[in-house]
């Protein structure tokens, strides 16, 4: 079966907090035939109850903050981590020590909205530029610096940065960011802190200098609707376990599938490599899936193909071409674009034509700015035909462009029309002997002695450790 080929790229797979670890231990079960493991795992928690639950990645290679849990609350975490020297340089140490790039890619691995991983992922990305990136750029600053006058270098800084950094790219250990939006139902707060840190994500992927391949948003809430939508059929007990399972089998069936023969027209690992490792921007991964007995003729291939690249396994659509209010239509910057399909050998043989169709519907449809690479496997596939559609693109899915802001809206606006009650508690009626008959004894010629030594004291002086603070007026706050 073509999930058993070799990886077209060898990568090391890191996870950051429960859900990032999570996600990186589905792969660490994968084992070889002699027994070795698939690809280099490791997972970076904030306690040691979490890694506790980890059944695959190797105890070696996982590392614990110490901090206890950060919640699901990543601004605080990423203080927490600024203030707690100990714990940044754990962090920086996992990075520049542990995490040995000695694979052609390393994706990491977060859950956005919790604390650890959205906190760690994003400091991570940091240290793993100036660790293993920025020096090659500055190795090559200096061999130009050395190479033309102090005065002229002092003047064309800039254009010789960008020189430096190509120069240096071909030698950049290139880096994957999967990371997972929340569900809705996790709230306001938590809805804002992902569409901050998303952003900062976002904006650090876009620049070719921080040698990141690309993102895969992968998104919760669209896990969670499809696990409610296929009930016992999903798989799974509940809608995480469904992601895990679904992150996890596309990329390792796009990454193994690219390594198989064959067939006249098979996929070339170095064709797979320049999909993946070339350019940046969000990966986006379709397939779609038929009974061999659905398939009649080369049509119906073509057809699952356009079906697969009007999707996404993992989130929600990315729009390639938006048109706006005035008609105007804009393009999302398309890099190589994968064609794959694997066909179980009990399909008769179909030859090649069905792919030459759907690229150049493909080829229509698309603005592209790079090359589409396809081919196909006949080979053990249960009775299925499974098709798959990948490639880079400048664009966001829908729901993180402009949905999380619509959700945030419509959770504030419900706030802001809401009438929020004040409760008391309701007070038992006092009997005879538990009346508290407030009088001024000193008007019957009654004085009493702490009364008379209040009366000496300083009338100016406020006692601020025992004052009553029960009366502050917060309704302006």
């Amino acid at each position: 079966m073509f999930k058993h080929n070799a990886p077209s790229i060898n990568m090391t797979l890191v996870g950051f907090g429960q859900a990032g670890t999570r996600m990186v231990d589905k792969f660490a079960s994968l084992k070889t035939k002699d027994g070795k493991p698939v690809y280099n795992t490791l997972a970076l928690n904030s306690n040691d109850g979490d890694l506790k639950e980890l059944k695959h990645v190797p105890v070696e290679n996982q590392v614990s903050l110490k901090l206890g849990g950060l919640g699901k609350n990543p601004e605080k975490a990423m203080a927490i981590l600024e203030e707690n020297r100990e714990a940044s340089e754990k962090l920086k140490e996992f990075i520049t020590e542990r995490v040995r790039p000695s694979d052609e890619l390393v994706l990491f691995f977060a859950g956005l909205g919790g604390g650890t991983g959205t906190s760690t992922l994003v400091k991570a990305i940091d240290e793993f530029y100036d660790y293993h990136n920025k020096p090659k750029i500055v190795e090559e600053l200096k061999k130009i610096q050395a190479s033309t006058s102090p005065e002229d270098f002092k003047t064309n800084l800039q254009k010789y940065k960008v020189l430096a950094f190509k120069k240096a790219q071909e030698k950049f250990v290139k880096i994957g960011v999967v990371v997972t939006l929340p569900v809705r139902s996790d709230g306001p707060d938590v809805l804002r802190q992902v569409n901050e840190f998303a952003t900062q994500i976002w904006t650090t992927a876009k620049n070719p200098a921080k040698g990141i391949a690309f993102v895969i948003f992968a998104d919760n809430q669209h896990f969670y609707d499809e696990w409610n939508r296929l009930g016992a059929n999903a798989g799974a007990e509940n809608y995480r376990d469904y992601a895990n399972n679904q992150i996890f089998n596309v990329i390792h069936e796009i990454n193994t599938a690219t390594n198989g023969g064959g067939t006249s027209v098979t996929f070339d690992p170095r064709d797979f490599r320049r999909i993946i490792l070339e350019g940046t921007g969000s990966l986006v991964i379709g397939k779609v899936e038929r009974s061999i007995d659905e398939i009649t003729n080369n049509h119906d291939l073509t057809e699952m193909f356009m079906e697969s690249i009007q999707s996404s396994v993992l989130h929600s659509s990315i729009a390639i071409e938006e048109r706006d209010e005035n008609g105007n239509v804009t393009y999302a910057k398309v890099h190589h674009v994968g064609m794959l399909a694997v066909i179980d050998k009990a399909l008769e043989k179909t030859g090649s034509a069905f792919l030459d169709e759907a690229k150049n519907e493909i080829v229509e449809k698309l603005l592209l700015t790079g090359t589409v690479f396809t081919g196909y496997l006949e080979d053990r596939n249960d009775f299925k035909a499974s098709v798959y559609t990948f490639y880079k693109a400048e664009a966001l899915p829908s729901r993180l462009s402009k949905g999380l802001v619509k959700e945030y809206e419509e959770f504030m606006a419900k706030h802001k029309h809401a009438s929020f009650r004040q409760e008391t508690i309701q007070q038992i009626a006092a009997t005879e002997e538990d009346l508290d008959i407030d009088l001024d004894l000193s008007e019957l010629g009654i004085e009493l002695a702490e009364d008379n030594a209040r009366a000496d004291s300083n009338e100016h002086e406020i006692d601020v450790e025992n004052l009553d603070l029960s009366d502050i007026d917060l309704s302006k706050l």
